[in-house]
């Protein structure tokens, strides 16, 4: 007896055709687990349905393998190619995306059925033995360990010493790949019965058409095909039947255009609501979702609005939840060694309740920002850890604050809330050594890697309207089907071969015999996908399109949809879903609601320039002797009081590119590490000689490179050697300068913080700098400020960004004669202040300079004592070119600025 291929266009006619050949001692095994539950319904006396996923799982598990978890998942492929001799990516071996894109593309070998030592014959470059060798270590280990990960169930069930075959039906699938069809030909026994759509239209379902040829050719007992008749029977049938025949429809088939993603998901969900509302069960709605990432945000916000009950499977990690960005905080605080930033963070975050307000209480704290989880209330003080702790001690730490600041007492309301802290907490309990001694740092980076490793649903609920991607909706059935997203980069989502392995290797590798499917191939998926999507559907199918993506760029519509032609036109508006989708209509159309028209009225008021709140006049001052300044405070107020305001004040700061801001800031600590080290002792052991001091910079500098990579602040590339050694040439080309310490000059002090205060007028300012080094001169002392490049910050006078005010302020903090800046990277003085820049510079007194200082903080003084925050930047508006609050500033074009200024 042979196995039997069962091929036909409409679904609905493919399970006819297996309820008529089936009997209850065939075992069935289909594509999810939902789709077995469909199957079971139709089939009389049918057993318990797996998916092939899970037949692999149970065989691989009866031969004393185990799965890998994802938690160890990093840790085993970096174990695995530990001690490989790279010759490609060796400078990439160690950066974090280097691995996981090299574990993508061993997954894809993997689902391609390849064996290492064929791989490794047909690898000519150095990536590609690079690839071959990386795959046949991971093979190798998992062999060793029998661990199998999530993409090689398959992989390594096929190729199990025993695994008997028995009568199976394999119903639902779209398509399979290579592994999937070396595991089936094992598993199914003669008179097993396997389900394949069909299509007789050229280059359509090349992917099924692939898959069933390969089916008819494989092993000794191949498939053959066998007669299947039947009519399209339902909507998802004549909606399938349209696709393959260009153009015809059906009576159940709409298509909808809308103007962006939020406009779509609210017209879908609110024919959901009317499904529902008609009597259909939540059960038998699917929306179908290719692009989940886009699309999910959006339906639960819109669902949680409309009241509406959606269900998903798809997983986020625990770190984009409430609860992981709370423990995140609290990691970061750590990092940051519980600076007010930080700690605001985490004790503003709005799952926290502790015993105080803390929004108040961060405004109280603002003007002086001081650190440590303690200066926002004593009894907090339990919230940092200890430099040397145990595993339980830190835990229960992490436990304290789950307890203590009210995260635990929301569980009860938020039951997705309580999942994700149940899986925390069992990962933790699971992974963690519990009495052994640690470092804080170790703690705090498994509780860090838990955070990325672990995933939680990111829909809950027992049951509602399945919200699913076509590969979870694959061999199911509905009474109606939406599909969102027919647009190009959506769905079908753009297919690429993997930058290690191009499309033209893969066709040299194909040539020789080792197949590895390219871009188009992977392409012709995203087809069989789709046909399966609207193919399971029973009544009503809609298909919709945004005209813009979230970026407001123009979007293509999708192969898919064009292949309709004109099939399908809208449907009648359906009510809207909620109030507040109501209101925000009405004031589109210019029917303002009462409880807007305040805000309407703030709106007017600002356009037109009137004195108040909006438009940059506060209610009461800003005394300056309140609050502790910084120069860079100071900068900020004087390029702009608005942009100061809103930064400082309303916390609107832009995030910025974590990568680019931590480089800056690592570059220039190493910069003034290495050349304070050049001065260490200098005054005591009086070796001033430039290759004295070349020496000290050196080893000061290597220092504060071994500190910062223990701390992870610097994280070296593969390109550090090379950065690496350009720093050690800036640092020995400054300290042999003849600026950098010139004749007569020593050395006082070098790098500190000092508190000072300064009288401008009636007003008292609180200053805080950090005064990079202090030299006794022949005229007196002189403060010398270290810049990494050339810029020089600057404040407004006379309307113009030309006024420096930092060294005049440390001179003053120090009672010292002259100031000047030394740039690093040039090696040379760039400026000064005092009397000795008096000779060097046209038109430059220092006397006149001391007055302007003191008239800008005098007249800074007195805006912010009178409540004056409006915009003042510069009239050629170089404050703004490089301003983040742009968006909400109150004074939008050149003119405007002009007026304020005049």
């Amino acid at each position: 007896m042979t196995r039997t291929l069962l091929q036909h266009p409409f679904p609905s006619a493919l399970l006819r055709a297996v309820s008529a050949h089936y009997s209850p001692d065939m075992a069935l095994i289909v594509p999810n687990v939902q789709a077995g539950r469909d199957v079971r319904g139709t089939l009389r006396n049918a057993g318990p349905a797996r998916t092939l996923t899970q037949t692999a799982r149970d065989a691989l598990q009866a031969a004393g393998w185990h799965p890998l978890l994802p938690g160890a998942r990093e840790a085993f492929y970096r174990d695995a190619l530990d001690g490989l001799a790279f010759e490609y990516l060796g400078p990439l071996a160690d950066r974090p995306g280097t691995l996981a894109r090299l574990g993508g593309l061993i997954g894809e070998l993997l689902r391609s059925n390849l064996e290492p030592g064929a791989v490794q014959a047909v690898a000519g470059s150095a990536r590609e033995r690079d690839v071959a060798g990386a795959f046949q270590a991971v093979v190798a280990r998992c062999r060793a360990l029998r661990v199998y990960d999530a993409a090689g169930a398959e992989y390594f069930a096929a190729r199990l010493d025993r695994l008997p075959a028995r009568r199976a039906v394999v119903h639902g699938f779209a398509y399979f790949d290579a592994a999937q069809l070396a595991l089936l030909d094992r598993l199914l026994g003669p008179g097993s019965l396997l389900t394949l759509p069909a299509s007789e239209a050229p280059g359509a379902q090349r992917r099924t058409q692939e898959s069933a040829a390969a089916l008819r050719t494989l092993g000794t007992l191949g498939f053959r095909n066998a007669e299947v008749g039947g009519q399209a029977a339902s909507t998802g049938d004549q909606v399938v039947a349209g696709y393959l025949q260009r153009g015809s429809g059906s009576a159940g088939l709409r298509r909808e255009e809308h103007a962006d993603i939020d406009a779509e998901v609210r017209a879908c969900l609110r024919q959901v609501r009317a499904w529902l509302a008609e009597g259909t069960r939540p059960e038998r709605l699917a929306v179908i979702v290719r692009h989940e990432a886009t699309y999910l945000g959006t339906l639960a916000d819109v669902a949680r609005e409309y009241g509406l009950p959606l269900v998903s499977g798809a997983q986020q990690p625990l770190l984009n939840t409430p609860l992981g960005g709370v423990v995140q905080a609290w990691v970061d605080a750590h990092a940051r060694a519980w600076q007010y930033g930080a700690a605001r963070r985490l004790l503003t975050h709005p799952l926290v309740r502790a015993g105080f307000d803390p929004l108040r209480r961060a405004r109280a704290l603002q003007p002086q920002c001081p650190p440590g989880a303690a200066a926002w209330a004593p009894e907090l003080a339990w919230l940092e850890l200890p430099a040397e702790t145990t595993w339980q001690a830190g835990l229960q730490v992490l436990e304290r604050l789950v307890a203590e600041l009210g995260i635990a007492a929301r569980c009860r309301q938020d039951p997705a809330l309580n999942v994700a802290l149940g899986l925390l907490t069992d990962r933790l309990d699971r992974e963690a050594q519990r009495d052994t001694p640690c470092r804080r740092e170790e703690l705090l980076g498994l509780v860090a890697h838990v955070l990325r490793s672990t995933t939680v649903p990111v829909l809950m609920g027992r049951s509602g309207v399945r919200v699913a991607n076509p590969l979870a909706a694959l061999g199911r059935r509905f009474d109606h089907v939406w599909v969102l997203g027919l647009a190009d980069t959506l769905f079908p989502r753009p297919a690429a071969d993997h930058p290690l392995i191009d499309s033209v290797v893969r066709a040299r590798w194909q040539a020789a015999g080792v197949t590895l499917p390219d871009a188009s191939s992977l392409a012709s998926v995203e087809e069989a996908l789709f046909l399966g999507a609207v193919g399971g559907a029973g009544l009503d199918v809609v298909l919709s399109r945004p005209l813009r993506g979230v970026d407001g760029r123009a979007l293509r519509p999708s192969p898919f949809w064009q292949r309709f032609g004109d099939a399908g036109g809208p449907g009648a508006p359906l009510p809207l879903g909620s109030a507040e989708e109501r209101a925000l209509l009405l004031a589109l159309d210019g029917q303002v609601p009462a409880a807007l028209e305040a805000r309407v009225a703030v709106e007017v008021d600002r356009d037109a320039g009137h004195a108040g709140p909006h438009a940059g006049q506060l209610d009461r001052g800003l005394p300056v002797a309140a609050r502790r300044w910084s120069p860079s405070q100071l900068h900020a107020a004087g390029a702009c009081r608005f942009q100061w305001f809103a930064g400082r004040l309303l916390h609107l700061e832009e995030p910025l590119d974590p990568d680019r801001v931590e480089d800056r800031r690592v570059t220039g600590l190493l910069l003034h590490a290495a050349l304070d080290g050049a001065l260490q002792g200098e005054g005591t052991a009086g070796d001033g000689t430039a290759t004295a001091r070349t020496a000290r910079a050196h080893a000061a500098l290597d220092r504060k490179v071994a500190e910062l990579r223990r701390s992870g602040a610097l994280r070296a590339g593969p390109l550090w050697p090379v950065q690496a050694e350009e720093l050690r040439r800036t640092v020995t080309r400054a300290v042999r300068s003849p600026a950098f310490v010139p004749p007569g000059w020593t050395p006082a002090a070098l790098e500190a913080r000092r508190d000072f205060t300064l009288t401008a007028g009636a007003h008292t300012f609180e200053l805080t700098g950090i005064i990079d080094r202090v030299d006794r001169t022949p005229d007196g002392l002189t403060v010398t400020d270290y810049k990494t490049g050339t810029y020089i910050s600057q404040v407004v006078q006379g309307a113009r960004l030309n006024l420096e005010i930092q060294l005049p302020l440390y001179m003053t903090a120090l009672n010292a004669v002259n100031g000047r800046y030394f740039s690093i990277e040039r090696a040379a003085a760039l400026g000064g202040a005092g009397p000795a820049a008096e000779g060097g510079r046209r038109r430059y007194t220092w006397a006149q300079h001391q007055q302007n200082v003191t008239a800008f903080l005098t007249e800074l003084g007195d805006h912010l004592a009178a409540g004056n925050v409006a915009p003042s930047p510069d009239q050629a508006r170089q404050a703004c070119t490089s301003c983040t609050f742009l968006p909400v500033c109150r004074h939008r074009g050149g003119a405007q600025v002009e007026e304020v200024q005049a």
